[in-house]
């Protein structure tokens, strides 16, 4: 769906070429559905896009005021694994008819495995996934992170009848390296020897189809090769985390970590100059906040690299300890950086070539 209707809305004339590039770049990196995207870039206002959609997929939407008070009784008939796992939230029953209010009402897994679990006959409705986050939320105690929560709190609440789309502000001019994407579809098809090799992760980073995909790659390479590795995503002033290992275990709630870029630390050194950090880090302000979200040890030595595309840090890695001297890994953490870049942008190609 999410593709679909971000062709649908760049054909209907309510958002430009760039802004969808902007709007497919945001996506792919930053997870989440496309309308959250538009959403969060101002690119499209909160109830144009609930209409726009209902219209298109003739599928009746559900005002937020309907996410407030919905009965006990009826949340109860939704299992809260089921409802967190599809992000769904059940509105009424009624004769074995149970309202499901989705983000992808055409996602006819989520609608069968519900179907079948409850059995009662679904209907679905549709409303922003930034909706059903906060009604979750509500109803079943789903955390929402940080980013979702800026969101939220930049939206105007929906009141009365429906509001003029409000115009487009941000236009991007960045454009997708061709050569870098060539480059990056001719990997070698010979079979790799150890899967952490180079020639292993960039098997697997070729073939990633997903973001989180991507995620699981480096997070097996950082985990078997280093004590510590961490993946960051840098949105505004702040940096979040996204991944995070420790001696092969993944850190739990990391995507709860928070990092602002307001006072000086080593990570706003790495995003503002876009160039690596080998070496220690101080035990206080920002810094200290860093080494206790990677668990509270400080490292004698760490490395950080920042990701880019689109011209702008998009992402840093976090690596300490393992086997060999960081700084003997520069080469081959650098040629990770690239392919991992390389990787998110044939996504964005390949999504483009899923529209054409």
């Amino acid at each position: 769906m999410a593709l679909t209707l971000l062709e649908m809305i760049s054909d209907a004339g309510l958002i430009t070429r760039n802004q969808f590039e902007e709007a497919l770049l945001n996506r792919v990196v930053y997870g989440g559905k496309v309308g959250t995207s538009l959403i969060e870039l101002d690119l499209i206002d909160e109830e144009t896009l609930a209409r726009f959609l209902s219209k298109k997929l003739a599928v009746p939407y559900v005002h937020p005021d309907q996410l407030i008070d919905i009965p006990e009784e009826v949340i109860k008939l939704v299992p809260k694994g089921l409802a967190l796992k599809y992000k769904v939230v059940p509105l009424r029953f009624e004769n074995k008819r149970l309202s499901l209010a989705m983000a992808d009402p055409s996602d006819l897994r989520a609608v069968d495995e519900i179907a079948f679990i409850t059995d009662f006959i679904i209907k679905p409705l549709i409303a922003p996934e930034l909706r059903l986050i906060q009604a979750l939320n509500n109803f079943y105690g789903y955390e929402i992170n940080e980013r979702y929560q800026h969101i939220l709190e930049k939206m105007v609440d929906w009141q009365g009848s429906a509001a003029e789309a409000e115009e487009a502000q941000r236009v991007h001019d960045e454009h997708i390296d061709e050569s870098a994407l060539e480059e990056a579809i001719l990997v070698e098809e010979e079979a790799p020897v150890d899967p952490y090799s180079m020639t292993g992760i960039s098997d697997a980073l070729a073939n990633a189809r997903t973001r989180e995909e991507i995620g699981d790659i480096l997070l097996g390479y950082l985990g078997h090769v280093f004590d510590r590795g961490a993946l960051f995503v840098v949105r505004g002033n702040s940096v979040l985390g996204w991944r995070a290992i420790k001696g092969q275990e993944e850190l739990k709630d990391f995507s709860q970590f928070s990092l602002g870029l307001e006072e000086s630390s080593v990570v706003k050194t790495v995003v503002e100059e876009r160039s690596p950090y080998l070496g220690g880090i101080s035990n206080k302000g920002v810094d200290a906040e860093l080494i206790k979200g990677m668990g509270g040890d400080p490292p004698h030595t760490m490395l950080l690299m920042p990701m880019q595309l689109a011209g702008r840090v998009v992402n840093v890695l976090y690596v300490d300890g393992g086997v060999k001297n960081l700084g003997e890994r520069m080469n081959e953490l650098n040629r990770l950086v690239r392919k991992t870049t390389l990787a998110f942008e044939i996504l964005i190609r390949r999504e483009k070539i899923l529209m054409s």
